[in-house]
């Protein structure tokens, strides 16, 4: 299933076709899938500001490797490019442009995480 829409645009039945794909349909690993990225990417992203915060940019971008990874493998496509700027941007040491690319891997991460009840509903049901 190749998704054309814009990340903003994404709903909670595009993110179930596009991790079901992934999981060839298996609805339980789905559903698990969602469960650890529900967890994870906030996560994530609070560990990743703080780090920014604080200068540690090494940590960051370890953070942000793991969560780029993540998206990748799931096919998040609204968060992986972000993530993989701001990813680059720290291999780059281009400081200065890591709070716009932050800002909106936080942004994407949020609309992501909006649809947490309905996804998990719907999935929980076929398992």
């Amino acid at each position: 299933m190749q998704n054309f829409k814009q990340p903003e645009a994404l709903t909670a039945s595009d993110y179930i076709g596009i991790v079901l794909e992934k999981t060839k349909n298996n609805r339980k690993l789905a559903f698990t899938v969602f469960k650890k990225l529900f967890e994870e990417l906030p996560e994530q992203i609070v560990c990743i500001e703080s780090a920014l915060s604080a200068g540690h940019y090494e940590t960051a971008k370890d953070i942000v490797h793991k969560m780029h990874g993540s998206a990748c493998f799931c096919g998040l496509t609204g968060i992986e490019e972000p993530a993989g700027k701001l990813e680059q941007y720290v291999l780059d040491n281009n400081y200065p442009a890591l709070i716009h690319d932050f800002r909106l891997l936080q942004e994407r991460v949020l609309l992501f995480v909006r649809h947490r009840e309905f996804i998990l509903a719907e999935l929980d049901q076929g398992i």
